[in-house]
């Protein structure tokens, strides 16, 4: 039947013609993005990200209000060059808003964004934390009414060598607001952030901690997702964070071998959509197997971000995050750390569940936070009610969705040494 097709389509066509095919040119809307990176006590550096247009334009004014239509800010406004460019306003009043705009063009189309917000820093002196290190809540407002607000720490290692991305282990395990107490007692520094850490169960830790080169605890070596029907035994390659010895962040996919971190290119032959999993743990003589020396690392997963890009989904079920309930397409509460080849440290906790007006984040919205800061990579941590984080009086700051702190075993610290 398909040769019968196949001759009457020949021969319905005219004797000797070439039948034509015409595709239609898809249609792109030029448009641009506005992400503050940078913000002093009188000026604020944004970034501007250009798609598809052939002009584009801002306009910024004190206020945190601003309507100006395509046509208003290409009369009134400052022309956008580069597909990104980074823009510093400067002479600036402190502890003020100013709202951006922009629009871009082409022959046929034209967009203005969203007006974005940014408020200066205090001219007083800012003296609850270090220098280089900014610790602020933030609010996000999505396209379908949803809002995620949480707490944002960010610390720059290289500019201010006395700061310390610090993983710790607690056992027992403690609260934030207990770890914090317990941490400035260790004679490591004075503790200005402390956040819940990787995942756990029964008080134990399932994910990786490396305090000074030493590992604190593995990752877990066993997942169980069902196939068929049935639940199996799984080995889950999953990602940590984690500084190196030349002060460098990076995240990997580490699967422990004989309690030693070993890295993997990927999280290898596990994927939960297609119920496919390795049928025998990764060993140090498998492909691409390496020794993880990170000096200080905590474990989790999945990948949020890998080299720049937002890869939260292309690795949440190939981790075997699924399975464990991270609920990584709804909004939840999160907490997730990322960092720089170059010494950035930021740390986010989201509310959510409807604490502190929050609805949180899916796992690609979170991500999304950390591409627009410029990191090079981020993993997420445990979240839910576990989601928490002190600032630097010791008091937890967001509002956890259990309604108070969980005890934890392993959390993230941002201090300062003498």
């Amino acid at each position: 039947m398909m040769l019968m097709a196949a001759i009457s389509l020949c021969i319905s066509c005219e004797k000797g013609s070439t039948p034509q095919y015409i595709f239609p040119t898809p249609e792109t809307t030029p448009t641009v993005t506005i992400t503050p990176v940078e913000k002093g006590t009188d000026f604020i550096t944004v970034r501007f990200n250009t798609y598809y247009a052939d002009e584009c334009a801002y306009i910024y004014t004190e206020g945190e209000t601003l309507t100006k239509t395509i046509e208003q800010v290409f009369a009134e406004g400052t022309p956008i060059t580069e597909e990104v460019a980074e823009v510093k306003i400067e002479g600036l009043n402190p502890a003020t808003a100013y709202t951006f705009i922009a629009a871009a063009k082409d022959e046929l189309h034209g967009s203005v964004c969203v007006p974005v917000t940014v408020i200066t820093a205090s001219d007083a002196p800012e003296s609850n934390y270090p220098k280089k290190m900014k610790f602020e809540a933030f609010t996000r407002n999505f396209e379908d009414g949803g809002v995620a607000k949480g707490y944002v720490a960010v610390a720059d290692l290289k500019a201010n060598p006395k700061l310390r991305f610090a993983p710790t282990h607690l056992d027992p395990a403690k609260t934030p607001t207990s770890a914090f107490e317990a941490f400035g007692a260790l004679g490591k520094g004075t503790p200005y952030a402390v956040s819940n850490g990787g995942y756990f169960w029964d008080g134990a830790s399932l994910s990786l901690c490396i305090s000074d080169g030493e590992v604190k605890s593995i990752a877990t070596e066993l997942a169980y997702p069902t196939v068929n029907g049935e639940q199996i035994v799984a080995y889950p390659v999953r990602a940590a964070f984690g500084q190196m010895a030349d002060g460098s962040f990076e995240a990997t996919w580490v699967y422990c071998i004989d309690k030693k971190p070993y890295s993997f290119l990927s999280p290898l032959d596990n994927n939960e959509l297609t119920e496919t999993y390795m049928p025998a743990p990764p060993t140090a003589s498998t492909t691409g197997a390496s020794l993880w020396e990170a000096q200080q690392a905590i474990g989790g997963g999945p990948m949020l971000v890998y080299k720049r890009k937002n890869v939260a989904m292309d690795y949440y079920y190939r981790e075997i995050m699924h399975t464990g309930g991270t609920a990584g397409t709804s909004r939840q509460p999160r907490t997730a750390i990322g960092g720089t080849k170059d010494g950035k440290v930021m740390l986010v906790v989201c509310d959510g569940r409807g604490q502190n007006g929050s609805n949180g984040m899916t796992l690609s919205e979170l991500a999304d936070m950390f591409v627009e800061a410029g990191m090079d990579y981020a993993i997420n941590l445990d979240g839910g009610g576990s989601s928490a984080i002190v600032g630097f009086d010791g008091q937890v700051c967001n509002a956890p969705s259990d309604g108070s702190q969980r005890a934890v075993p392993t959390v993230v610290v941002l201090s300062e040494v003498e």
